[in-house]
């Protein structure tokens, strides 16, 4: 009881510190935390649209739920992490991190401890907000063989 009382009255006495830091170490225990790719930030890979934030944010959205695994979001703050990124391992995480740089201008960042990853992804999201936006044509898709027209009879 009397180690119990010493810690509690320990947490009161230094601050919020501790309390914050064992917030965050917890939440890296269980796997949720974004501090590593908070830090992997410094070598992200990123692209500017002239698109106010919440229409890249809502295009970058539609195109991860169709195409990976939306671990976390927080639109508010201008990030989401995504997995299952094909080509990597299942639980390889990707950092998607939006800064409004204008009243209509986003960066986009990506950043990842994969370095794989981090170039699929934003290789695939800039592709698809090149198109949504239309900055560049949409993929001609597959060409549909012309059937013959029947043969007539005399």
């Amino acid at each position: 009881m009397r180690l119990i009382l010493t810690a509690v009255m320990g947490m009161f006495l230094s601050g919020c510190a501790v309390v914050d830091g064992g917030v965050e170490a917890g939440k890296t225990l269980w796997g949720s935390s974004t501090r590593a790719l908070e830090k992997a930030r410094a070598d992200a890979i990123t692209k500017t649209y002239d698109k106010n934030y919440w229409d890249v944010l809502k295009a970058t959205v539609d195109f991860a739920k169709k195409n990976y695994v939306i671990f976390k979001k927080d639109e508010i703050k201008g990030y989401m992490v995504v997995m299952g990124v094909h080509g990597s391992v299942n639980t390889t995480e990707v950092g998607i991190f939006f800064v409004e740089t204008a009243e209509n201008q986003t960066r986009i960042e990506i950043s990842s401890l994969s370095t794989n990853a981090k170039r699929l992804v934003s290789k695939a999201l800039f592709h698809e907000l090149d198109v949504a936006f239309a900055l560049v044509p949409p993929d001609p898709s597959t060409p549909v063989p012309v059937a013959e027209p029947p043969a007539t009879t005399p």
